[in-house]
């Protein structure tokens, strides 16, 4: 039985990215934002509030590879009710401002999309935010075929939240990032792996964080330390026993199910997926003794791909589950 936690741990180094490690991602979304308010104040238009969101302030984002991009996604929080405004009029304001910014601005269904010619594209969320008489917070987004739609994405990030909360004490020494965390971007990373960009078989980072909130259980080795190949098999079995389709629903307005864009034949495709996934984990954990052996296997590009680690073999010693039995003994 190969120990395999630390290479897990040094992929997970390789391959995360969040807001706070990348000053280009910052800057690129800052510039935006600049630009943004620059047009709504020259037009006395209202004023938005800065909403970060998705993978990177999660701190479930990975580094694309192959074709991928980073992805940015910023929500714009205008403080005014949906009646205020139309959703359409409200997406024109930011539409118009960012045009021209680069050669690709798309105006997409629920968001705009500033496409960097490096690889980087900033997805803008616009929202109408506003309380009613008794206090109570209210969220529509701004989606340009079917007008305002409930939100919540505070209400989302606290879910995550207090999902995290059940997994403390399982942070790695190297970059303090807590096992489901962790977990939750080693899927990332097998799915850009094994998935092509753009199809419709292709999972949303948001659908796997939920994934792992509903089927993640923490895992820890015998010495009490975190166990992530184990958490992950687990995980991986899970949904790879599953009959009939996987339902992942967002748990914030509009509830939407995650994976209802996949046909009953690519969910049998995700679900062999993970199957396949789990069987792979299972052969490097309990059944490969070699820590070598089971890092080649997990390197492959149909699992995990060139960033996973294969040490040298002078640098490898098998070892033993747990620690070593000694026998006691009695004099008399």
């Amino acid at each position: 039985m190969a120990e395999l936690q630390k290479y897990f741990e040094q992929f997970h180094d390789t391959i995360r990215v969040d807001y706070d490690m990348s000053e280009e991602l910052r800057e690129k979304r800052d510039i935006i934002l600049d630009r943004i308010r620059s047009y709504l104040n020259s037009n006395a238009l209202p004023a938005f509030a800065e909403l970060l969101q998705g993978s990177y302030v999660m701190k479930t984002g990975v580094k694309p590879i192959k074709n991928d991009e980073y992805d940015i996604d910023v929500g714009l929080r205008f403080k005014i009710a949906e009646n205020d405004h139309s959703a359409n009029e409200v997406r024109d304001w930011v539409y118009t401002a960012v045009e021209g910014h680069t050669e690709q601005v798309k105006d997409k269904g629920p968001c705009a999309r500033v496409t960097y010619a490096d690889g980087y594209h900033v997805d803008l969320v616009c929202y109408a935010v506003w309380e009613d008489g008794l206090g109570s917070q209210y969220f529509r987004l701004a989606h340009r075929r079917k007008g305002w739609r409930p939100a919540d994405p505070p209400g989302l990030l606290d879910f995550v939240r207090n999902v995290v909360e059940q997994f403390e004490d399982t942070e790695d020494s190297a970059t303090k990032t807590d096992q489901f965390r962790r977990v939750v971007r080693y899927l990332r990373r097998w799915v850009d792996e094994t998935t092509p960009t753009g199809t419709r078989g292709q999972v949303s980072g948001l659908a796997l964080v939920l994934l792992a909130a509903e089927h993640l259980q923490l895992c820890r080795g015998w010495d009490g330390l975190p166990n992530d190949v184990e958490a992950l098999q687990g995980l991986a079995t899970k949904i790879g026993e599953s009959t009939g389709r996987v339902i992942v629903r967002k748990p914030t307005p509009e509830y939407e199910d995650l994976f209802e864009h996949l046909s009953d034949m690519g969910m049998e495709t995700l679900i062999e997926s993970f199957q396949e996934l789990a069987n792979v984990l299972r052969y490097a954990r309990e059944e490969e003794v070699d820590p070598v052996e089971a890092c080649k296997t997990l390197h492959s590009e149909s699992v995990f791909g060139k960033d996973f680690p294969v040490p040298k073999t002078e640098e490898t010693a098998r070892k033993t589950k747990g620690p070593a039995i000694v026998p006691s003994s009695s004099s008399g």
